[in-house]
């Protein structure tokens, strides 16, 4: 399983109850999302490596997301919404990412956390991004979340956790998509949400995992809000290897 490098650990784990304890948090749940690149990077949009430094072939964060676990249609004054709001998003623009404030987990996120985007390029301005809009509104200070999205994905290897339960990717075969989510839910205590996306060859394949967390970012939870993932009943889940859709950044 992967290990996380702690710089102070022990100082940050005793800080982190305290900074979730102190902060006001106005949602119910955390969605963990994480991506598989080989979904990511064999559609016809392809991927960017930073550098030149394939990932490895491992889940990789996409954000932690607070969420209500029932969509609002007030706002906090009681007057009607335009439209339903079923998260609160950009929460403080007055508090924009300090990369220096993570900087001992620069490494840990750069493995575990980088883009694959070829139009953001890079991974600063996409930390930068998830903090503003949903880092914002999560409760925790900057160290914090990023801490938190970090620990919990070591703590449940989807990567791990699938190659156990036989779920192996591969261009050939493809799975039943309860099988994914049964083996999740065993290994976690909760069943995911799943999110799939169409191939070159339009096949439908495993792109997000949605982990259901709660409010102290570190606890599974039951998932309340039922999602539309655009899957079928068996999906792909296919190997991630460079091909030529695949472009390096330098």
């Amino acid at each position: 399983m992967m290990k996380l490098q702690y710089y102070g650990s022990l100082a940050v784990l005793l800080l982190l109850p305290v900074a979730l304890a102190c902060a006001d948090t106005d949602f119910d749940f955390f969605y963990h999302v994480q991506q598989w690149p080989g979904s990511y990077c064999d559609t016809k949009e392809g991927c960017c490596f930073p550098g030149n430094q394939k990932p490895a072939a491992d889940f990789g964060i996409h954000g932690l997301w607070p969420n209500y676990a029932v969509c609002r249609t007030v706002d906090e004054d009681g007057r009607p919404l335009n439209q339903s709001k079923c998260w609160p998003d950009f929460c403080n623009a007055s508090d924009p990412l300090d990369p220096s404030l993570i900087r001992d987990l620069e490494p840990d996120l750069l493995r575990n956390w980088g883009t694959l985007s070829c139009k953001s390029k890079e991974s600063t301005a996409f930390w930068s991004h998830e903090w503003t809009r949903h880092g914002t509104c999560s409760g925790m200070d900057q160290h914090s979340y990023f801490l938190a999205a970090l620990e919990y994905k070591a703590r449940f290897n989807l990567t791990r956790i699938l190659l156990d339960a036989g779920i192996v990717p591969s261009e050939e075969r493809t799975y039943c998509l309860s099988r994914i989510r049964d083996a999740v839910a065993e290994a976690t205590g909760s069943a995911p949400n799943l999110e799939c996306n169409r191939n070159e060859r339009n096949e439908t394949q495993l792109y997000q995992v949605y982990q259901c967390v709660g409010v102290d970012g570190r606890s599974p939870v039951r998932c309340l809000v039922a999602m539309d993932g655009g899957c079928t009943g068996m999906v792909k889940f296919p190997a991630f290897c460079a091909t030529e859709t695949i472009q390096v950044m330098r």
